[in-house]
């Protein structure tokens, strides 16, 4: 007998980069020529350092029950972390929530707060999980988006005309995941200002914030006059050290804020598992070295792909402040779904179509400029400019 999903569930859609890698792996295992550049996990294996890490932890016997909250030992190596690259003080046995993944964080952070008929600002082009977690949460993601003519600029006066009685909460990505859009004190403080007016939470993202090109700097809003009180901020070791596959993320907030998300890890995840947790305090407190490399890398792939797409008739492709990708437009008359598969189809290159991160995002698609080995993006890219120069 078929069964129904719950409403809730029956309007939530595939997240666009997931599709997009698993077409990557379809075709790689029959045999095709596949350039990935669709997800953004790096293509990096963890440094050694933090592998070692975890299999001593494995031998150790950490393989059992661990607290919900967290081990000690991450939650006050993250606390030091925070104090030093993020300037915040933070109670590492009360403020610091242990997440399997930083998926499962923000989905904790908007299901402990949102429920049917709230509204959420989710500032687009926006990752694409945001507005999905929002509709399984039984709320109503409210979209803001940003324009590509003031290249995504935040400001108060177009947030406040998003504002009605029914919000509550305003999600955030910085740096942006698809732009690459390294927000400003002053876009920081629009945010600030509209959520103390309007005693909204405020939830951001700062997956990428060690990703950061010509002098721009990454700033957490959760320092920002009033906004500790109200701010949940995710992090992971995803995009740092490539720990993708080792699901480990952390929310950082006041106390009283994060006590209704430990009650649904309680009753869903438990907790981390004790080895991965350890293997973080090993990416946390040992050798840093290889970030700075990836970031070179990243940001000669990001000028180098860039300058061939502008070559392009037709493609407006600006550089990113940071993150991991590019996010060109085009001119062509098709979707960017359509134009993803054409992508496949002619040249097996992958991408996310542009679509998956919100309607002002339709017309772009996104490179992932970390998935691949730089020779394999560069080709990846040649190859999307053949197609796009055939349109």
């Amino acid at each position: 007998m078929a069964r129904t999903p719950a409403s809730r569930i029956q309007r939530v859609q595939p997240p666009a980069t997931l599709a997009a890698g698993e077409k990557a792996r379809q075709l790689a295992r029959q045999g095709h020529d596949v350039i990935d550049l669709g997800q953004s996990s790096p293509h990096h294996v963890t440094p050694s350092h933090i592998i070692e890490a975890g299999i001593d932890a494995l031998n150790r016997g950490l393989t059992n029950i661990s607290s919900s909250r967290g081990l000690p030992e991450l939650r006050k190596a993250m606390a030091e972390k925070l104090a030093t690259h993020n300037s915040r003080t933070i109670d590492p046995d009360g403020e610091i929530l242990a997440t399997p993944g930083s998926k499962m964080g923000l989905y904790d952070a908007i299901s402990a707060y949102i429920e049917r008929g709230d509204e959420v600002l989710v500032i687009e082009p926006t990752w694409v999980s945001f507005s999905q977690q929002v509709e399984m949460a039984e709320g109503n993601p409210v979209a803001v988006p940003l324009s590509e003519e003031e290249e995504y600029y935040i400001t108060y006066d177009q947030l406040k005309e998003y504002v009605t009685p029914q919000s509550k909460m305003i999600i955030i990505n910085n740096p942006n995941n698809p732009t690459g859009r390294v927000y400003t004190l002053e876009e920081l403080e629009a945010v600030a200002r509209v959520a103390r007016e309007h005693d909204l939470l405020v939830v951001c993202d700062e997956t990428y914030e060690y990703f950061t090109y010509d002098g721009n700097s990454h700033l957490t809003v959760a320092t920002l006059e009033g906004m500790a009180e109200r701010t949940l901020t995710s992090y992971t070791f995803t995009k740092a050290y490539s720990m993708a596959g080792w699901r480990l993320g952390c929310i950082v907030a006041q106390g009283d804020l994060l006590e209704p998300l430990l009650k649904i890890q309680e009753q869903t995840a438990s907790f981390v598992s004790p080895f991965v947790q350890m293997a973080g305090v090993a990416a946390l407190q040992g050798p840093q070295d290889h970030l700075a490399q990836w970031r070179e890398d990243c940001n000669e792939l990001r000028i180098r792909c860039a300058d061939r797409l502008y070559q392009v008739p037709g493609v407006h492709c600006p550089l990113p402040d940071g993150a991991t990708f590019l996010f060109p437009r085009y001119s062509a008359d098709m979707t960017s779904a359509e134009l993803a598969e054409l992508l496949v189809e002619r040249e097996g290159v992958v991408v996310t179509p542009g679509a998956g991160f919100g309607e002002s995002g339709e017309g772009h698609f996104r490179i992932a400029l970390m998935r691949s080995p730089a020779d394999r993006v560069l080709e990846g890219v040649e190859r999307i400019a053949r197609v796009l120069e055939t349109l």
